[in-house]
């Protein structure tokens, strides 16, 4: 064969044929009797479906005793606060910009909110395309035979995705990130092959829809850049080889350059407009390298074998990587090896090896950009900051284990030599028995962490309130406090409210009576198990009186209630016991704090919430013709009556 011969780029043609040969080699095509089962007769749609149905009832048990944590109930309570539009789904929220999963968001916590089985549901559908996107993509790239069949398996049961999946708020950027890399590289590679126009629109498409989701979708541009050599093994490294190639692909660079742009654009506004650059943190180089270590030698290349072997607790319902050392030090042995023994056997694998490494690279680039500064090199260990690897990672295995559709002499001599030595039936054995091994690591992987993820302390909170607030007597009114037990926490602080937190299971004459409400007769409050129940004041009080006493007494529109301790300047609750002959607004005091209220004629008590402090509490602004008298106030926290 002439060296022009071997550089020349296959045809439309010859990649079909490729794509035949590689279902004839992998036996799906092959003669079988009519009344063979459908099993038998496809036996690469069969690995396919057993691996996609194993795959995600594994992902469907660890999430089925999973449930919601901390960012979960803030975007469900933010979701039902906001019409649906653009002020809403163009928020940026701690950096990140997802109108995609802001909307599945909306349509949750107004279809089925606080409902983690519709959120399975979802996540679960969301599961499905991803994977079946990846499977395209690496038939696409090396044929629909039965040796595709592995690095798909390694993608669908990678520990490495599984964090980023279970957790809603999580999933609802990562499983669309991870189907938009899939969709844009397939069709990416089908445009250099083929040069159709509608490949570069539908790549596009993918991009548009990753960008929606995820800020992150932009690495992969830099990943396309070299992985478009590495599909294109018949353009060598010289600088006229390479024009010509960028030259023949410039509609689709150029559709990528203006889409990015615009991107931006939008995103700029946005982060302005949000939050500034209040969530962009410049780290220390000592930072970077930490992370970058962790990120490589302790989350992805142990995952990339099946691990990690342990998992730490963080929160509730969250992990981290805490594998053995002597198990990171195995994989690390074995993803070497396996690096080397591709490097020798494979022509041109140093480019597969370059793109995932370019991936790589720039998605520790953003992560170092956005968040290392803020919460530390630790962050490495959680997997889910690199699951969208996990697809670029199993193109490379791919790429490693066959050849591309229509390549031509993709083995080195040496691989010969291995083949000579090593017959089939070994290393088919071989390989078996090692995929078997990963897949085992990654059943004990994803094991140890469902043991964690649904030992979720608030799943019963959660409950106990939703049935509690269903059941709470007409007259109750919810006296709004912080939330009694660290389930949203200060991070959202303005949400760390209860008024906030059952706002998605309230109706919205409910959360308006709520948001309006500034006196209460009859009070309910939260208390730490989830039930609201009748609430009194505990704190500092006013001075026993005298039997027969009515109290202090309204002179000129006024009266003062001395309180037995000084209260300190905080978000008090204040209730005030009174009797009065007629109706009076009123103005209660406490130091600089003040609320109007109004009393009713009678025996009656009002509670309110004020923010000061002093050691008296002041009632004016009263009708002068009322006469009034306030038997006891107490300043305090809520406790139940």
């Amino acid at each position: 064969m002439s060296t022009e011969h071997a550089h020349q780029a296959p045809t439309a043609d010859e990649i079909t044929a490729g794509q035949g040969e590689a279902a004839d080699a992998s036996g799906s095509n092959a003669a079988s009797r009519d009344d063979d089962h459908w099993l038998v007769r496809d036996p690469v749609r069969t690995g396919f479906l057993l691996v996609l149905v194993v795959s995600l009832v594994v992902r469907l048990n660890v999430l089925r005793d999973s449930y919601f944590i901390t960012d979960d109930f803030m975007l469900m309570s933010r979701a039902v606060e906001a019409p649906f539009g653009w002020d809403y789904l163009g928020r940026v929220h701690t950096g990140h910009f997802e109108p995609v999963g802001f909307a599945v968001m909306w349509a949750l916590s107004h279809v089925a909110p606080w409902n983690w089985g519709a959120a399975v549901a979802v996540i679960m559908i969301g599961l499905l395309i991803a994977f079946v996107l990846v499977w395209r993509l690496l038939v696409e790239l090396f044929g629909r035979r039965g040796l595709t069949l592995v690095p798909f398996a390694l993608f669908c049961f990678s520990p490495l995705t599984l964090p980023a999946t279970t957790w809603l708020s999580a999933a609802i950027i990562w499983i669309p990130l991870m189907a938009s890399v899939a969709g844009v590289t397939r069709h990416h590679v089908r445009f250099l092959r083929t040069g159709r126009r509608r490949s570069a629109v539908a790549a596009l498409a993918w991009l548009v829809v990753g960008l929606l989701s995820f800020e992150k979708t932009l690495v992969v541009l830099p990943y396309l850049v070299v992985l478009s050599l590495a599909v294109q093994p018949h353009v060598r490294f010289i600088a006229s080889e390479l024009w010509r190639s960028a030259k023949a692909t410039a509609l689709i660079w150029a559709g990528y350059t203006v889409t990015t742009v615009a991107y931006l654009a939008i995103y700029l506004v946005s982060l302005a407009r949000d939050e500034g650059r209040a969530s962009l943190f410049v780290p220390s180089m000592g930072q970077v390298w930490d992370f970058t270590y962790l990120s490589v030698f302790r989350t992805l290349i142990p995952a990339s074998v099946g691990g990690p072997w342990r998992w730490q607790p963080v929160g509730y319902g969250g992990a981290l990587v805490d594998s053995p050392r002597f198990f990171d030090w195995l994989a690390l042995a074995i993803a070497i090896a396996f690096v080397v023994v591709s490097l020798a056997t494979r022509r041109r694998m140093a480019r597969h090896w370059g793109a995932l490494l370019t991936y790589l690279g720039f998605s520790l680039g953003i992560l170092v950009a956005g968040r290392v500064a803020l919460g530390g090199p630790i962050m490495a260990l959680e997997t889910r900051y690199l699951a969208d690897a996990a697809v670029p990672l199993a193109v490379a295995v791919g790429a490693a284990l066959m050849p591309l559709v229509g390549e031509r002499n993709p083995w080195l001599p040496f691989a010969d030599t291995v083949r000579r030595q090593w017959p089939q039936r070994s290393r088919t054995i071989a390989g078996a028995a090692g995929l078997g091994v990963i897949l085992l690591l990654s059943l004990h992987a994803m094991n140890s962490y469902a043991a964690i993820s649904s030992a979720n302390p608030h799943r019963a909170f959660v409950e106990n309130v939703r049935t509690s607030l269903a059941t709470l007597p007409p007259d109750a009114e919810i006296f709004d406090t912080a939330l009694p037990v660290n389930i949203v926490g200060p991070i959202f602080a303005e949400y760390d409210y209860v008024s906030r937190f059952i706002a998605p299971v309230q109706t919205p004459a409910q959360r308006a009576a709520l948001r309006e409400r500034t006196q209460f007769s009859n009070p309910y409050y939260l208390d730490p198990s989830g039930q609201f129940v009748p609430m009194r004041v505990e704190g500092s009080s006013s001075p026993d009186l005298m039997p027969g006493v009515c109290g202090w007494t309204a002179t000129n529109g006024s009266v003062t209630v001395p309180l037995g301790s000084p209260a300190f300047p905080w978000s008090w609750a204040v209730r005030v016991g009174y009797l009065a002959d007629g109706d009076t607004s009123a103005t209660i005091r406490l130091g600089d704090a003040s609320q109007e209220v109004t009393l009713a004629e009678g025996l009656g008590e009002v509670y309110v919430r004020l923010v000061g402090g002093g050691d008296e509490i002041t009632l004016d602004g009263l009708d002068e013709s009322v006469q009034l008298c306030v038997g006891d106030v107490q300043v305090g926290n809520p406790a139940t009556r």
